[in-house]
């Protein structure tokens, strides 16, 4: 069975006079313990096909199907469940609080979190991701102090904190030198490799693309397989 499963989903939206079909028409099936890119040129529909997936919004047709479960008639606490069980998420502007610590930062997930573990528990799986991604050192200091590839992998480790089986991640190398892209992608790889996590990314990176076990292009709300 398909760990997270688009049928035929559809989304428009308004824009002043004009109808903008984001996303057309869409079907993919993805299994776990792949690496899946998506590419296409700006306001292709990238970014609304990831939320779609994520069930941070709902298509206007069509369905969404998360491990079997269908998502359609869930009501807004019962998304929130699914999404903050299943789905971690790495956003383009890294959607961290500026006056907290990357440590504090880090730890939102797991107010949430269903499967809880202990502060101890938390802190040393932090610890150990934050040495693979070059970040332990920083852990303690506030975001605001945090340089923009800093700031991305420790977005990263949030993303990964409550062992989510499904990673949506936004451009997550989009504001990065190729020293700190090298080190998100081994580490995404890694999480697919011997973790058997699945990792969806919107990319524009032909090279991060690359790396991908799928790949797919966008354009127009259509999606197509490709060969890079």
């Amino acid at each position: 069975m398909e760990l997270l499963s688009v049928q035929n989903v559809s989304k428009s939206f308004k824009d002043h006079s004009y109808t903008v079909h984001a996303v057309n028409d869409v079907s993919l099936d993805i299994h776990q313990g792949e690496m899946i890119a998506i590419i296409g040129p700006s306001g292709s529909g990238k970014t609304t096909l990831l939320n779609l997936m994520g069930i941070v919004i709902s298509p206007d047709s069509g369905e969404v199907y998360v491990e079997g479960q269908k998502a359609s008639g869930m009501n807004d606490t019962m998304r929130c469940r699914m999404r903050n069980q299943y789905f971690g998420y790495i956003v383009q502007d890294f959607a961290l609080i500026e006056e907290d610590t990357a440590m504090q930062n880090i730890l939102v997930p797991t107010l949430y979190s269903k499967h809880k573990k202990s502060s101890s528990e938390y802190r040393k799986l932090i610890y150990s991701m934050a040495e693979k991604l070059q970040v332990s050192d920083k852990l303690k200091s506030t975001v605001k102090k945090l340089s923009g590839g800093e700031r991305q992998r420790i977005a990263i480790i949030r993303s990964m904190v409550c062992d989510q089986k499904i990673i949506l991640a936004d451009e997550p190398t989009g504001s990065l030198d190729k020293d700190n892209s090298t080190i998100v992608m081994k580490c995404l790889r890694e999480l697919v490799d011997d973790f058997k996590k699945t990792v969806v990314i919107v990319t524009h990176d032909l090279n991060v693309a690359r790396q991908c076990d799928r790949t797919f292009n966008l354009t127009g709300g259509v999606l197509t397989p490709c060969n890079l």
